[in-house]
């Protein structure tokens, strides 16, 4: 893995972070990296960016998406898991790959249509969450839904958002079941449909 990039300046941003680290890349890397970072801010613009194991990466609820990176004769594309690209299956099958990455060449560049999969994929992993504090996301990163799991079922509070962010709808699940009041919510954020169960 790459190097981590520090700085000394505690209100760096995690933007501020990726450029100092892609300032520090030379050509054709960094042509390559900065296209590869508009592509991927293009498919998921509700995602922050900043440092995931020594490299930029876009990240969803503390979790990273996407990472990449930069080296002496090549580029690399990081899923930040490492099922993802097994998962892919033939669609990465001209790349070099390794348990964690996609190897491409140093001024090549990733297809959209690559970068949407490997990322709808991760997207999916991140929401797979049996126990414990589940989010569900629009294909553009937007939160969708967020709650708990208890044993692979719904459990506790729970919300659910439209995909310009506000919210939609709040309710209660006790292991899968919906229980006590829930609460459809107008786009202004006022209160409008309650339900008991």
């Amino acid at each position: 893995m790459p190097k981590e990039i520090t700085t000394n300046d505690d209100s760096a941003t995690g933007a501020d972070e990726v450029d100092a680290y892609l300032g520090g890349i030379g050509s054709p890397q960094r042509q390559t990296l900065d296209a590869l970072r508009e592509s991927i801010r293009a498919i998921i613009p509700h995602a922050e960016e900043g440092m995931k194991y020594g490299m930029p990466a876009f990240i969803l609820d503390g979790k990273g998406v996407a990472g990449y990176a930069g080296f002496k004769d090549h580029c690399s594309y990081f899923p930040m898991s490492g099922s993802v690209l097994d998962r892919a299956g033939d669609v990465v099958a001209k790349y070099e790959i390794s348990k964690g990455g996609l190897r491409f060449g140093a001024d090549e560049r990733i297809p959209v249509s690559l970068l949407r999969q490997l990322i709808k994929l991760r997207m999916q992993e991140i929401s797979a969450v049996d126990n414990g504090r589940r989010c569900e996301y629009y294909p553009d990163g937007q939160l969708k839904a967020a709650g708990q799991m208890k044993d692979g079922k719904l459990h506790g509070q729970w919300k659910w958002y439209r995909n310009d962010g506000t919210l939609m709808r709040t309710g209660k699940f006790a292991l899968g079941d919906q229980t006590g009041t829930w609460t459809t919510w107008e786009r202004d954020g006022s209160e409008g449909k309650t339900t008991k169960f």
